[in-house]
């Protein structure tokens, strides 16, 4: 255990800088949810990337995760992901990004649902990817 812990990079890095490194990948995923392009947002997760809906459900791996976003992107049609406090935090080849969450559909402006979400990307060679996202809504 020991010598596992002393391979592995142990970083804090400033949480502007982790937010300047994956503002491009956010504003790339959130140009999928304006069009709901669910084949889109999967270029930004991970092949084995996981999304949870906090105490209630759990979804992992490519396949699942694409017909999940289509069946999403079917109920919800196109929105605006926005998030707001958030919190970064993170090293090496990891970044976590807690915040609030608002979808509103870009059509009439509805709010579709408020939240907490939880992202955490991996650098896979050149590129971030979206790892695990939790997320729990408001009542």
């Amino acid at each position: 255990m020991l010598r596992m812990v002393s391979n592995m990079k142990l970083t804090c890095e400033d949480p502007t800088e982790l937010q300047k490194t994956l503002a491009p990948y956010f504003a790339g995923f959130n140009r999928t949810t304006e069009c709901a392009d669910a084949e889109g947002s999967m270029r930004f997760m991970h092949p084995q990337g996981v999304i949870v809906q906090k105490d209630t459900t759990s979804t992992f791996g490519k396949e699942a995760l694409t017909d999940l976003f289509k069946r999403w992107y079917d109920f919800t049609g196109p929105y605006y992901f926005n998030r707001y406090d958030e919190k970064y935090s993170g090293g090496g080849d990891w970044i976590v990004v807690e915040a609030r969450m608002e979808l509103v559909k870009v059509q009439g402006k509805e709010i579709i649902l408020r939240g907490e979400v939880m992202h955490i990307w991996k650098k896979e060679k050149d590129e971030w990817l979206m790892f695990y996202e939790q997320y729990h809504v408001d009542n």
